[in-house]
């Protein structure tokens, strides 16, 4: 293996070991799941504006398929009345009319379907996101868990490098050395100083002990030793 490959497998191993330490699952999840709940507020956003347009061209069209009716009737006693051109007339807005309310017809048959759609959607996103939501709140619970897991395998175990028995140890052994050092240091000066010595000469000027009075008032009293 050449060392450039050597070096790339290297950083991608750094890289990914970045990536792993840097990942919060139940973080992650919780963003996912607020992703959700942003696209869903934009798709219902989006079907408010559908509603309000096909709201407009179905109040469009029915003005139009109104106005047609309206010149119809009025071409019809124009003919009754025997006045010819007027009822051309009104038959010639007729057909303008008409033609307003078929293209807003083609527009709603469009329009309709997607609104119904969309709404569709939108209660797909709101399922998914409700699922996704309660999946992160298990993951959530189920990595609190790995890490305290993980904290009593260190304790216990001596996992990822740490021995905290072992640490509390070195402590005490620490401790009692500085004592130990101590009591030596003392010792030396008192010898340094001749109190060893004083101390030995004023053992020899104490009196008996008590257990040697004992013995002795036994002797006296011809009782024999225990």
């Amino acid at each position: 293996m050449s060392l450039i490959d050597t070096v790339s497998r290297t950083l991608k191993v750094l890289l990914n070991d970045a990536a792993d330490s840097v990942q919060d699952p139940s973080r992650d999840s919780r963003q996912i799941v607020r992703e959700l709940d942003d696209g869903i507020g934009r798709a219902e956003r989006s079907l408010i504006e559908i509603q309000a347009q096909v709201a407009t061209q179905q109040s469009r069209h029915d003005a139009a398929a109104d106005r047609a009716k309206k010149y119809e009737d009025g071409a019809k006693r124009a003919l009754q009345g025997g006045n010819e051109a007027l009822a051309r007339e009104a038959l010639g807005a007729q057909t303008s009319a008409e033609a307003e309310r078929d293209a807003l017809a083609k527009e709603l048959a469009t329009l309709e379907p997607s609104v119904g759609q969309l709404k569709s959607q939108i209660d797909e996103m709101r399922q998914r996101r409700n699922d996704l939501n309660a999946r992160s709140n298990i993951l959530q619970a189920k990595q609190e868990i790995a890490q305290a897991k993980d904290v009593a395998a260190i304790i216990l175990g001596g996992l990822g490098g740490k021995d905290l028995t072992g640490d509390f140890q070195k402590l005490e052994d620490k401790v009692t050395l500085s004592n130990a050092r101590s009591d030596a240091r003392l010792n030396s000066a008192d010898v340094k100083s001749g109190k060893a010595l004083e101390d030995k000469l004023a053992d020899l000027n104490r009196g008996p002990s008590v257990e040697d009075r004992l013995e002795a008032l036994k002797k006296q009293l011809n009782t024999p030793a225990e």
